[in-house]
């Protein structure tokens, strides 16, 4: 019961904190959240090779991501307005754009944890270690991506959600077998636990695929989106960027680009030809102008 109330809480507040930006509700979340016991035991289990005791434990993780995406998808409800904005929040996009880069940060909490429950004096550190690995921002993004319809940013956000759970089971795993966790007396047979621990290595090998490609997608599109930051001085010097959204394939490539200004500003298409000669690649420029105007007045009283 308790593991089932916090879940439903701190998805909820992890929910109206990724809505709000906010970072310290997004870490008071964390530290509800109590994800972090059955992950670990599920690391025991693998060690040990206690299927049953697998099972169980993943019934209960399944069971906590159910009920945390029903409440953040609850909140998506109330707040529908807060997601159908074109630019997303950066806390709740972050979550959008998973890479090895957060498979690494992943592991390596899970390796911590597993220490800190092998070490009685680093037992202070777990809090902090469940903040670093935790699932609740994930699954929280999920349930607001499922209210607003926003497929694409659901399927990313599951992507952040296996990594961080396959990555810190992995590495807690790897942790509490080095330090010596074991019980003989009850221990499955050898070659269910090779089984199990192989099973989980595949599976982040599995999602290590995915986030390989995606984390190479991301740098070539920030740094042509860097690139449009540039070319649009030279276009237009008198607009101000409000939201860039560049991807390429390498043979074509596509701007979305919202700016203001104080007058209409030069015609897309000679921003597409500028990017299109410093590139050698076809560009399609979508864009969308808000005219900037100031008007000041002074009472005559």
């Amino acid at each position: 019961r308790n593991f089932i109330i916090l879940s439903l809480l701190s998805s909820a507040i992890a929910a109206m904190g990724l809505l709000l930006d906010s970072a310290p509700a997004v870490s008071g979340a964390m530290l509800l959240g109590a994800f972090i016991t059955p992950l670990l035991a599920m690391a025991g289990a693998l060690i040990q090779g206690w299927v049953q005791r697998l099972v169980d434990a993943a019934l209960m993780v399944a069971l906590g991501i159910a009920m945390s995406m029903t409440a953040a998808t609850l909140v998506g409800v109330v707040f529908a307005g807060q997601i159908d904005r074109a630019v997303l929040p950066p806390l709740l996009l972050s979550l959008t754009r998973p890479g090895l880069l957060d498979l690494g940060i992943a592991l390596a909490a899970g390796v911590a944890a597993g220490y800190a429950t092998m070490r009685t004096e680093a037992a202070g550190a777990l809090s902090g270690v469940a903040v670093s690995v935790t699932v609740e921002p994930p699954i929280a993004a999920m349930g607001l991506f499922l209210a607003s319809g926003r497929g694409e940013e659901f399927r990313q956000a599951a992507l952040a959600l296996a990594t961080n759970f396959g990555a810190l089971v992995l590495g807690a795993t790897v942790s509490m077998a080095w330090w010596g966790f074991a019980d003989r007396d009850t221990r499955g047979t050898a070659r269910q636990a090779r089984v199990g621990l192989i099973a989980w290595v595949v599976l982040v090998g599995a999602v290590a695929v995915p986030l390989a490609v995606y984390s190479r997608n991301v740098i070539r599109n920030t740094a042509f989106e860097q690139e449009v930051t540039s070319v649009v001085g030279t276009w237009d010097p008198s607009v101000r960027v409000v939201s860039l959204d560049a991807s390429t394939t390498g043979e074509r490539a596509t701007v979305r680009i919202d700016v203001t200004g104080p007058r209409r500003p030069e015609p897309a298409w000679r921003l597409a030809e500028l990017l299109s000669e410093r590139r050698g690649e076809r560009v399609e420029v979508l864009l969308t102008f808000t005219l900037a105007q100031e008007d000041r007045a002074v009472s005559s009283g």
